[in-house]
């Protein structure tokens, strides 16, 4: 009987021994369509919960990924979908109370995902599981929560069920933000007879998302004054009033949107004035289009070059991008391009914005982006020191590879692409290396076929050879932005021919002096000013200041080399003296702050390695014991467990250093390319575990050696003999015979 790849899967993955995960990831993007497939889903399903301790193998659960699959359905018409709506749904819900009163942190997500399933399946069942889930506010302030209730926001079968049984009591935390958005959308909609937050215990939430200074919340803000048309008076005109005076001007457009939805001729007149503001013009229209009073919109609001600024700052303020408006925009560019692939003219604006720093830490951020063809800014390729030329180049070939008519890769082998060096008939290059290799469509209709590009020298100048026949072209390094990857000169070179341009540009004309503009002492002044903040308990910006990606992480290295340099400070004590300022400030601040302070990526969890050096440089190794004691609650996973176990190896304790490793050894698929396999080998040697620690260690090297020869990607060839090169210089220091044991065993000095 014929038996699909899905089935045959599940079927190696349930086996005793066998991985349920690493069979599933290996399905790629498998559409589930026939009967026999669903029922095997099912069949896995009955499996679970299982062995709950094992699920700490991968970054995935077998749950997870059988959850998964229930988005994977060939649509509604298909056999499946049936089979998954009638059996497997009863087994989620199943699985969901089995886990909940007890779930880890990770299982948590895994039963959140759970109930995005059965949002989407849409079953009275299912949706009775949600409300239940929400009333018990499990991981209350979870996204996923958002991502949950947003499927009930139109024509859900079960919409207004849930809507109203999460309408008292209302819930907290950003699952109440979940709903509010919910609600808001089936509300603008016209679908929703009553808003589950027109009611005191309603209100009184939208009165505290309002009133809220924290510029983190004002998306809040903003989701409360769309709810207000559908709020009952009086409470409505007092909300009204908050938002139209807020301190946020997308909450201002709101509220002025709002004001419109209910007739207020004075919303209609402050929409009308957001239509000439580029950072607001994009929204402002389409609200005066929606509220049919698109002859409101000002003239000079329809300017095309005025619209492609609005545009590009729509586009910039989007969470995924810059998260909010430029100080200024300005017009580099604008002409009309034959685009291809179809060539016909399309006008096209490039447009340089600027972002104010506003620490004294940076620079102002400045950078270039396309209006056009589609808007978009490639934030890392410094667009704003190129020539137009090159930027439409750049945009034209990435356009073109996203329609896949070209097809660009990694070379993993340069001998394999040798042969294309003796297109090259210029000056003798030196020791040239084909880096990428793109197939460019015969659909595009340029002379380019294969073409590549290659490191090298020319005349001792470092640079880039673009292999493309006649047209080969050698870039000088010095012509480009700094940090310019090779791949870029193969986008400028083909994307000249797929426009036309026959001119080569100045390029050094384009280039800027990135020197920094501020003097040590002010970014001193600037950084302790911050320091201040994040110290000062009574500050709003405190949890912002020792959370993850706080400035002050991003440049505190800076800040000891200056307080080095500058004020003639010993760097340890420096580093000290400074770290335990703050982390007796985490210490000392409100639980929600703690939670953000002792975060992986915050300043504390950024620092942290420097600081343990310090430590040990200045002879303090016993305070190292006491840090990892305050951080173990905080960093249960395996890039806490790595650090703390590098810190009590440095300090000498291989015995509170040991289960750290193991851990990661247990919970981490690819373990044995990690640095603390030597020192957890390197532990088992000293206290005479001799055999345990060399086959860890050939394990470690055999296993490297094994991904370096399946790798596709040079960057990953690299990272994986880095890697091999450190387990070994470990084995031969600590085995005398190691040269000889590992040439028995085939593990090369190097992998080449």
């Amino acid at each position: 009987m014929f038996s699909s790849p899905l089935r045959r899967a599940l079927k190696r993955g349930l086996k005793p021994g066998g991985d349920l995960v690493e069979e599933l990831r290996g399905l790629d993007d498998y559409v589930i369509s026939s009967k026999n497939d669903a029922l095997a889903v099912c069949r896995a399903l009955e499996t679970l919960p299982g062995d709950r301790s094992q699920n700490t193998r991968h970054f995935s659960t077998p749950l997870h990924e059988l959850t998964g699959l229930f988005q994977d359905v060939d649509g509604k018409q298909c056999p499946a979908f049936d089979v998954l709506y009638e059996e497997g749904l009863p087994e989620l819900i199943r699985i969901f109370d089995e886990i909940v009163e007890d779930a880890s942190e990770e299982e948590i997500d895994d039963l959140l995902y759970v109930l995005k399933i059965l949002a989407m399946y849409g079953s009275f069942e299912g949706a009775q599981k949600i409300v239940e889930a929400a009333q018990m506010e499990i991981n209350c302030d979870a996204y996923m929560w958002h991502v949950i209730l947003s499927t009930f926001s139109e024509d859900h079968p079960q919409r207004d069920f849930v809507l109203k049984a999460l309408s008292d009591p209302l819930p907290s935390g950003f699952l109440a933000i979940g709903l509010l958005d919910s609600a808001n959308g089936a509300a603008i909609h016209g679908t929703l007879e009553e808003h589950p937050f027109d009611s005191p215990g309603g209100t009184q939430m939208l009165t505290q998302w309002l009133q809220d200074t924290d510029p983190e919340k004002f998306s809040y803000a903003h989701s409360a004054t769309a709810a207000l048309p559908f709020i009952s008076n009086p409470a409505r005109d007092q909300l009204l009033a908050l938002a139209m005076d807020h301190a946020d001007s997308g909450v201002q457009l709101e509220a002025a949107w709002a004001a419109g939805k209910l007739g207020r001729e004075t919303g209609l007149k402050v929409l009308a004035q957001f239509c000439l503001d580029v950072n607001h013009s994009d929204m402002a229209q389409r609200y005066l289009e929606e509220l049919d009073r698109a002859e409101l919109i000002p003239s000079d609001a329809q300017d095309e070059a005025f619209q492609a600024k609005a545009e590009f700052s729509n586009w910039l303020s989007h969470p995924n991008e810059l998260g909010r408006a430029p100080d200024s925009l300005e017009i580099v560019d604008h002409r009309q391009i034959a685009w291809p692939p179809e060539g016909q003219p399309q006008p096209m604006w490039l447009i340089r914005y600027t972002l104010h720093d506003e620490t004294g830490l940076e620079e102002d951020d400045v950078d270039c982006g396309l209006v056009g063809s589609m808007t978009w800014c490639f934030f890392c390729y410094k667009m704003d020191q190129r020539p137009p030329e090159d930027v439409y180049a750049i945009h034209a070939y990435w356009e073109m590879e996203n329609a896949e008519l070209i097809d660009e890769h990694e070379v993993t082998d340069p001998n394999e692409y040798a042969g294309m060096l003796s297109q090259w008939t210029g000056d003798p290059l030196e020791a040239p290396t084909i880096t990428q290799v793109t197939e460019v469509s015969p659909k595009l209709n340029i002379p380019a076929r294969f073409v590549a590009v290659a490191t090298a020298k020319l005349a001792g100048q470092d640079g880039c050879v673009v292999l493309d026949g006649p047209r080969s072209t050698w870039y000088p390094k010095d012509e480009q932005p700094n940090e310019t990857i090779d791949s870029v000169l193969l986008k400028i070179h083909v994307g000249h021919q797929l426009l036309g341009f026959e001119n080569v540009p100045n390029r050094k004309s384009y280039l800027r002096d990135k020197a920094p503009s501020r003097t040590p002492e002010e970014f001193l002044a600037a950084y302790e000013k911050l320091l201040d903040v994040a110290t000062d308990a009574s500050s709003p910006d405190q949890k912002k200041q020792l959370g993850s990606h706080s400035m002050l992480a991003r440049h505190f290295e800076r800040y000891i080399e200056l307080l080095t340099d500058a004020k003639q400070v010993e760097r340890n004590a420096a580093v000290i003296a400074t770290y335990q300022r703050l982390l007796l400030a985490a210490r000392q601040a409100s639980e929600e702050v703690q939670e953000e302070a002792f975060d992986s990526f915050g300043i504390l969890g950024e620092g942290f390695d420097v600081y343990v050096d310090a430590l040990k440089a200045d002879s303090r190794e016993a305070e190292i014991v006491g840090l990892i004691e305050a951080f173990e609650p905080h960093w249960q996973h395996n890039l806490g467990y790595g650090r703390l176990g590098r810190a009590a190896f440095l300090a000498g304790h291989g015995d509170i250093a040991e289960p750290f490793f193991v851990k990661i050894r247990d919970g981490m698929e690819s373990y044995y390319r990690c640095e603390e396999m030597s020192m957890l080998a390197e532990i088992w040697y000293n206290r005479g575990d001799q055999t345990e620690a060399r086959q860890l260690l050939i394990k470690c090297l055999t296993n490297t050696r094994k991904d370096f020869q399946e790798s596709e990607y040079l960057s990953d060839r690299k990272m994986f003999a880095e890697s091999y090169q450190y387990h070994r210089a470990t084995y031969l220091r600590l085995f005398t015979d190691g040269e000889e044991d590992l040439a028995a065993q085939e593990l090369p000095v190097d992998l080449g």
